[in-house]
């Protein structure tokens, strides 16, 4: 079997079929679309409520996820490939662009985040996040707008980058932190002042 039979076999098992119940798309549209703003607004408000220890992971997690997003966009330029509805392939039960499918951003953004932390002291949470961000990519290939090795591809790129970039952020971490409070302060000090964020 080729990777690319392989890719079409994992997905037409894990996409929807015409008996699912609706419960379970509805569960699965709100993993795909609406958990990447709930996560969005927690990390919002645990960089302003949060200490120094919880601000610095936060940092880390950010900058690790733009440098994936920016490598995937590179990557979506220079190999483009069909999402399953381009090609007609399964149920698609959710609107996407028909831009290219791998890596997916989505898993890529949580596996980042996700991996983030499991390099971290928080190794706890960066392996419930690791779970849920294949909770996200089951929902996306369900969902038919990505194949599965659009989300093996992005997991991989993900932990590549936070395995090789550790020493690099180690070095730097303390130096970045204090750029990034300066702004922090200058833009929210009324608040800081009055005790309503950190």
């Amino acid at each position: 079997m080729s990777l690319t039979e392989l890719n079409l076999s994992l997905f037409e098992w894990i996409n929807a079929s015409s008996h699912a119940s609706d419960w379970m798309i509805h569960f699965a549209i709100f993993i795909a679309n609406d958990l990447l703003y709930c996560m969005i607004l927690l990390f919002a408000w645990f960089w302003l409520r949060g200490n120094y220890d919880t601000k610095k992971q936060i940092l880390k997690a950010f900058i690790f996820t733009s440098i994936a997003i920016l490598i995937s966009q590179c990557i979506s330029h220079v190999y483009y490939h069909p999402r399953p509805f381009v090609m007609d392939v399964g149920r698609t039960l959710i609107y996407h662009a028909p831009n290219g499918s791998f890596p997916s951003d989505h898993m890529l953004i949580f596996s980042s985040i996700a991996f983030s932390y499991l390099f971290s002291a928080q190794r706890k949470l960066g392996i419930f996040l690791l779970i849920m961000a294949w909770l996200v990519a089951w929902s996306r290939v369900y969902l038919g707008v990505h194949f599965p090795l659009d989300m093996l591809g992005a997991f991989l790129l993900a932990f590549t980058l936070n395995f090789f970039g550790l020493s690099v952020w180690n070095h730097y971490k303390e130096k970045m932190m204090q750029w990034v409070l300066t702004i922090h302060f200058y833009l929210f000090k009324p608040l800081i002042e009055k005790g309503y964020i950190k």
